[in-house]
């Protein structure tokens, strides 16, 4: 007697006659949640685009789509601003109008001049000018190059001129003075003494009126680099990106600034970052990293001595307790332990390279991963669960050129033409699957007499039921009958027996038997 239950999914890896009794040779278009077997919800479609995209964005109730691939990462701030990368220079979403994300500086130093009256030599201190420009949304520029010296004291009025006006493109509204200050130790720092309105007209610091206030912020607000690209949001209001082997971190809650002295340089060219915890998963294409702190001036960096580099950049995904991303030689996770190839007992390198995971485009869904990919003419999606005690691999008949996970929801959107749809939709009507049984190899020949399934119906569609029995490879019977003891046909032996279902009920066992009698047992 055979009977299969629970079900399990695909492990490619092991010959199909040394399977475990309920993995498959071939899982598709299905769910295996509870050791049933289930088919996928079909998709919703919840946006049509004028055009396909690579990359799509929920931004409260509004898609967000690229024709290219982009990074997206919402603010480390309270108000609501998105950050891009990849889509040219570095921008920023702010409410529905997109800014370049560096702020200019201004390029030229003013002119520091004394008014009437004379320096006291035994009160005199040298003083310095500069100043910042502020824009709407509270981003403060670097400041402008050092003013001349003036050689100062109390009493006596300074005119600053040569203030210039910032270049479109930004909501620049403000700008900030700065005046130097010498300490008793002999440091020299720049403070805040007034904001103003942005103007061209010369500032007058009038003695007394205008005392110092905070230090200045911004001397090392550096732009971000031009070529920015993989932009994660961190803990802590931290973002990363990078740009060939450098390492970029933003300055604490400040996503427009990118201080150079943040920069951590890897030995090999990055392809792409992913976050867990208050680490920073950092894939190249050779050995992968993890860069590790609560602050951009605390982060370490220690390369993984595994020889795993990451193939498709838009293959990483991150799992909620690990990053994983596709490698030469399987998917790989990235974790508090370190890296590991978590396929290593489910498919061979053979198999996995056959699946070209440098075209993969990912996405995660319920904590399993789940990889678009083409091969050739074949364009078909892998699903890896590692959710389990055993891991295993189904296949869905579908294919995407973008995905996007909702954390909020847990939901899966992609993009499959010019539509975004959202995977295994609750409301939609469910689909049918296809599940075919390892082979069984019996000493002898044998000859089975009844098949059952054990299957209930699943809202939503009307039942539909096959089951095909194989022996020694040929097809001998096709039941379409759950639950009822079907007689096979007799007048042959077989060592080799396999089932295959197509359907889209929910079945909790199969068995085969030589009477009725013995499926009592």
């Amino acid at each position: 007697m055979i009977r299969i239950t629970p079900f399990g999914g695909e492990t490619p890896k092991i010959d199909a006659s040394l399977l475990q009794n309920g993995s498959a040779q071939r899982a598709l278009d299905i769910k295996l949640e509870e050791g049933t077997l289930l088919p996928i919800r079909q998709p919703r479609v919840v946006e049509q685009l004028t055009s396909s995209a690579m990359t799509i964005y929920l931004n409260r109730d509004d898609w967000l789509s690229w024709p290219g691939v982009v990074n997206v990462a919402p603010a480390p701030i309270a108000e609501d601003r998105l950050y891009v990368t990849g889509d040219g220079a570095p921008k920023i979403i702010a409410g529905d109008v997109t800014y370049p994300l560096a702020v200019p500086a201004p390029s030229r130093a003013l002119n520091a001049s004394l008014g009437a009256g004379s320096v006291d030599p035994d009160l005199s201190q040298t003083i310095l000018y500069t100043y910042t420009w502020v824009t709407s949304l509270d981003e403060e520029s670097e400041p402008a190059p050092l003013s001349n010296e003036l050689l100062w004291s109390e009493g006596i009025n300074v005119t600053l001129t040569g203030f210039i006006a910032p270049p479109a493109g930004r909501p620049i509204d403000r700008m900030r003075i700065y005046r130097s200050q010498t300490s008793a130790l002999g440091e020299t720092l720049l403070y805040l003494i007034k904001e103003r309105a942005v103007s061209t007209s010369s500032f007058v610091d009038i003695s007394g009126d205008n005392p110092i206030q905070e230090q200045l912020p911004s001397l090392d607000y550096n732009q971000p680099p031009a070529g920015l690209s993989g932009l994660v949001a961190m803990p802590n209001g931290m973002m990363a990106g990078f740009v060939g082997k450098r390492l970029y971190f933003c300055e604490p809650y400040r996503p427009h600034a990118w201080p150079e002295k943040y920069i951590l340089t890897t030995d090999y060219e990055i392809v792409g970052l992913g976050v867990f915890g208050s680490a920073v998963a950092v894939m190249t294409v050779g050995q992968p990293y993890i860069v590790a702190g609560t602050a951009p001036d605390t982060m370490t960096m220690e390369r993984i001595e595994v020889n795993l580099p990451c193939v498709s950049a838009r293959g990483i995904v991150d799992l909620g307790y690990s990053i994983a991303y596709p490698s030469p030689e399987g998917l790989v996770t990235i974790g508090t332990g370190g890296a590991q190839l978590v396929s290593r007992a489910l498919i061979s390198r053979d198999q996995w390279q056959k699946l070209k995971p440098a075209s993969f485009v990912a996405g995660s869904f319920a904590g399993r991963y789940m990889a678009a990919y083409t091969a050739g003419a074949v364009t078909s999606v892998l699903i890896i669960d590692l959710t389990g005690e055993q891991p295993f691999i189904t296949y869905a008949s579908d294919h995407a050129t973008a995905m996007f996970n909702d954390i909020a929801t847990g939901s899966l959107y992609y993009v499959r033409g010019t539509q975004i749809l959202e995977w295994d939709a609750i409301d939609s009507p469910p689909g049918s699957y296809t599940w075919r049984s390892k082979r069984f190899v019996h000493g002898g020949h044998i000859n089975y007499g009844v098949f059952q399934a054990d299957a209930d119906p699943v809202d939503g569609a009307a039942p539909a039921f096959t089951a095909r029995l194989y022996a020694d490879g040929a097809l001998k019977a096709t039941v379409t009958r759950p639950n009822d003891v079907c007689r096979l046909p007799s007048g042959f032996l077989a060592r080799i027996w396999e089932v295959e279902l197509v359907s889209n009920m929910k079945v909790r066992a199969i068995s085969l038997a030589s009477s009725p009698s013995e499926l009592a047992l």
